[in-house]
């Protein structure tokens, strides 16, 4: 109950801020009544609001609560600030209880205000300066820095960019969370000015020298402040097409004189201007905000564009049907596969350079209902030089990895879900190898980053290149450190244990939840116990989770629930989490941290392995400092929030 009460004061929110109209809250809610799809979604459907809107209403806040205590409704706002009188007031909402249209538009069409009297009561309301649109031309530098359709879907005008510092004009009290996804997506601090603007649309065109938008005109009234989305088209029909991928049928049917015209026509439109220079925004805005992964998911109405950083997803843009097709195409052209193929799955590569670091984009490509889905993952080559002193473990726990990779022979596995850092950790390991004295070679799917003086073997199994084929015949190559990229079937686990057996100092991963759950596991693949107490030198299981921002970290008083979630004493008296700043993006967080556990193989562990205990006794036995006990300790030093830990670790 108390979550649809807040649901339904956020509608009667939406409409205060002349965002809709009141008619609209209740056709929706209407509709959420007959069909249980809930009001905000059917407004999408109705074209009166769009992802981003939704976005802010659903995960932020317009504003603070205690700035929003100070805000009224823009009606009793102009009538204190003796713009109209209470009695115009009320004129104008009987007004718009008969026509439906925003308060604001009302009066402007009765004549009762100028729209420079509303831009300037809402500057005043909200907090934002006022800025004459006449006295305020854009800059060409601005104009060049964002781009025309960036400026029409975030409902702003670039004026003036100074360093990292990008002055906007905005016609409305614009949704904070919309202009920080602009200042993530194009790497700038966006200071917004309010003006008086009667097609915000069209002036954007215009300063933009009238070029072609990306987005459609809008249907709805000129004073709405947020962007409708273009109406959702239905899926087009596939027609079969010839590819020119060995790995496709090669039955499928050659293409249609009509369907090949077509696929010339987007690939026209993806290298012409406005699409390279969107996705080259998109990228370098990646790389900007410290996103790992870019993701662009079809949908009605719009294609959703969302950063993954710090391991948590951000939407940050959005991106028309009408111009989908031209930008997965020219994703597609970049990494060098067939912009053709829309029926299979994809794979391929960029290399670039952004602000002089080498990143290579791993491009995956998806076919679904609504359309293509196309997620980037971006590798900084950079990032894996780092040694296990960087890795950010416990004193001890790094002494016992440091003795392990002293080892001349034997194996070291690290596990973790997908997105854990198990690649990052494996990498600085073989960094603390002599590529000079040691023969070092890496079996990977795919090779993620190019390491120098070490040979790096790519797996293909549609040519039968397999990890056990590939590990089998590596044992005839006189290789000192062996690393493989994951042990996925009791063959590949079999031979890289004979491996570590015979003279060869083994890396690999495993998808286990914890270190000694690694010893079952290996169990199930029929791999027998004296065989796993003989090769195991080390274990180490991890999670990333999201560290506090310093500049932005807070203490507060935390209940007795969350302290027995976390199971915390009672008796702690403060913890820690982030407020939210610019220098974090207004997330309260700003990088990740590593949690390990590192179980170390010592001679009474292998025996208790050779026996076959249970992987609680060897938890035991070794007196394990689990990865719920190093971040409880990282919660209590004001490391990570109690979220966090909640979030990622199994109590």
């Amino acid at each position: 109950m108390a979550k649809k009460e807040a649901s339904d004061s956020s509608g009667e929110q939406l409409v205060r801020e002349q965002v809709i109209s009141k008619a609209d809250l209740e056709e929706a809610r209407a509709r959420e009544e007959r069909s249980g799809t809930p009001w905000y979604r059917q407004l999408v459907q109705m074209n009166k609001l769009n992802f981003e809107a939704v976005n802010d209403l659903l995960h932020y806040e317009f504003h603070s609560k205690e700035s929003r205590k100070s805000h009224q409704s823009l009606g009793k706002y102009l009538v204190q600030s003796n713009a109209i009188t209470e009695k115009e007031l009320l004129l104008a909402l009987k007004a718009q209880n008969r026509n439906g249209k925003l308060l604001g538009t009302v009066l402007v069409e009765e004549g009762y205000v100028s729209l420079e009297d509303i831009a300037k009561a809402l500057s005043e309301q909200y907090g934002i300066p006022f800025a004459d649109l006449r006295k305020n031309p854009s800059k060409r530098d601005a104009l060049d820095k964002v781009p025309e359709s960036v400026a029409l879907q975030k409902s702003f005008i670039p004026i003036k960019l100074e360093a990292d510092k990008l002055t906007v004009l905005v016609s409305g009290p614009q949704g904070p969370q919309r202009l920080k996804d602009a200042g993530i997506l194009l790497g700038l601090r966006i200071t917004p000015f309010m003006t008086a603007v009667e097609d915000l649309e069209a002036e954007i065109k215009a300063r933009y020298g009238g070029k072609k938008s990306f987005l459609r005109t809008a249907t709805e009234p000129k004073t709405k402040k947020v962007q409708t989305a273009p109406a959702p088209a239905k899926p087009a029909k596939k027609e079969k097409k010839k590819t020119t991928s060995p790995k496709k049928d090669s039955k499928t049917m050659a293409p249609s004189k009509s369907e090949k015209k077509r696929f010339d026509n987007i690939a026209r439109e993806a290298q012409g201007v406005p699409v390279v220079k969107l996705v080259t925004t998109i990228i370098q805005g990646a790389v900007n905000s410290g996103a790992t992964d870019v993701h662009l998911d079809p949908a009605d109405p719009e294609m959703r564009v969302r950063y993954r950083i710090d391991g948590i997803l951000h939407d940050v843009m959005s991106i028309p049907k009408d111009i989908e097709s031209a930008v997965v195409s020219r994703l597609k052209i970049l990494s060098d596969v067939d912009i053709t193929e829309t029926r299979h799955p994809q794979d391929g590569h960029i290399s670039m350079e952004i602000d002089e670091m080498e990143y290579d984009v791993r491009v995956a490509t998806l076919p679904t209902f609504l359309g293509e889905r196309v997620v980037l993952r971006l590798l900084d080559q950079s990032s894996v030089l780092a040694g296990i002193a960087e890795l950010g473990l416990e004193e001890d726990d790094q002494k016992k990895l440091e003795k392990a990779l002293e080892q001349p022979y034997g194996m070291v596995l690290v596990t973790g879900p997908t997105g854990s850092g198990k690649t990052t950790t494996l990498y600085s390991c073989l960094n603390e190898k002599d590529v000079m004295s040691d023969s070092i070679v890496t079996l990977e799917d795919p090779v993620e980053y190019q390491l120098s003086g070490i040979n790096q073997v790519q797996i293909d199994t549609d040519i039968d290149l397999s990890f056990a084929n590939v590990l089998r015949a590596s044992l005839r190559q006189d290789i000192d450190v062996l690393l493989v990229g994951e042990i996925r079937d009791p063959e590949t686990a079999r031979i890289a244990i004979r491996a570590s057996m015979t003279g060869h100092l083994v890396f690999s991963t495993l998808h286990t939840n914890d270190a000694p759950e690694t010893i079952s596991t290996l169990r199930n693949m029929d791999i027998p116990s004296y065989l796993i107490s003989s090769a195991l030198t080390c274990v180490i299981a991890q999670r990333l989770v999201r560290r506090i921002c310093p500049e932005c970290r807070t203490h507060f008083k935390p209940t007795k629930t969350l302290l027995k979630s976390i199971k915390l004493p009672e008796t702690t008296k403060k913890l820690y989490r982030g407020k939210g700043c610019e220098h974090c993006h207004h997330t309260g967080s700003a990088g990740r941290i590593g949690i390990f556990e590192v179980l170390e193989i010592t001679e009474p562990i292998r025996k208790l392995i050779n026996e076959g205990v249970t992987p609680e006794k060897i938890t035991k036995a070794a007196k394990l400092k689990t990865m719920a006990d190093r971040c409880r300790l990282k919660v209590k030093n004001g490391s990570i929030a109690p979220e966090e830990f909640l979030r990622v670790i199994r109590t």
